[in-house]
């Protein structure tokens, strides 16, 4: 009889964690996950992470299924990550988070990966919103959302400015219409895919350490997105927008 995910899940191997409230796992880097040098691609890393505190979510039994008979969704709204190497293929790696802050719609939580040795070799701060899903519109969460997961001191992070602050001038890419492809179970434009554009719009050998992202809006199937970007000595910076010049997410690479 095969296992549930939550089953296989909690059957790991406990091994030291980053907090006391940290869900995480091991497995090793799968050959989907790593680019043409053998080594994991940033969208790939922003996935494990994702994919962490969603299987957190089932475990505690506050999953998908959960929130969306609620008419309730926690949504992303930004990024940071500083990544100190990128695994390689078939390596052994943990993946973990917790959350560190609830206050009024808005929530934080840490990711992190480490190594076999138990080194830290990537790490993100994100925040979320609590959305009804019925209205669209942010909602204040109840004690049962959020009491379950706990809140811990969250990892050191570089200090950044709040804002991604655009260039001056930035050049026009080649604008892009949403396929069903880059679809999630939302129906909006998965957070990973909006990474992958920017990365696509930067030279090949790119390998950022640290990623900004600021989500402002959900593009969904349809959508018309129109890149603009600029290279600068220390970063480039990428805004993906509507016609109108209205941002559904810009993204700072390092």
């Amino acid at each position: 009889m095969s296992k549930t995910l939550t089953e296989a899940l909690l059957e790991q191997t406990p091994s030291p964690k980053q907090a006391p409230n940290a869900f995480e796992y091991t497995y090793h880097v799968r050959y989907s996950e790593v680019g043409h040098r053998g080594l994991m691609t940033l969208p790939a890393v922003v996935n494990a992470f994702q994919d962490c505190s969603t299987f957190q979510s089932e475990v505690l039994g506050m999953g998908m299924a959960w929130l969306k008979h609620q008419e309730r969704a926690w949504v992303l709204t930004s990024w940071h990550i500083v990544i100190e190497r990128y695994p390689s293929l078939c390596e052994a790696i943990t993946v973990g988070t917790f959350a560190t802050h609830f206050r009024g719609i808005a929530a934080k939580r840490t990711f992190y990966l480490r190594d076999n040795a138990g080194r830290l070799i990537a790490r993100a701060d994100s925040t979320w919103a609590f959305i009804n899903l019925a209205t669209g519109r942010p909602c204040r969460p109840e004690p049962e959302h959020i009491e379950p997961y706990g809140t811990a001191e969250p990892l050191a992070m570089p200090e950044v400015p709040r804002r991604i602050q655009l260039p001056d001038t930035m050049c026009a890419g080649v604008p892009l219409t949403v396929g069903r492809g880059l679809i999630d179970t939302n129906e909006h434009v998965n957070n990973c895919q909006y990474v992958q554009m920017a990365l696509d719009l930067l030279p090949a050998e790119a390998t950022p350490h640290e990623l900004r992202v600021a989500y402002h809006r959900a593009a969904v199937l349809g959508d018309e997105i129109h890149p603009r970007y600029a290279q600068e000595a220390a970063r480039a910076v990428v805004s993906l927008e509507d016609a109108t010049g209205s941002p559904f997410a810009v993204i700072e690479l390092q």
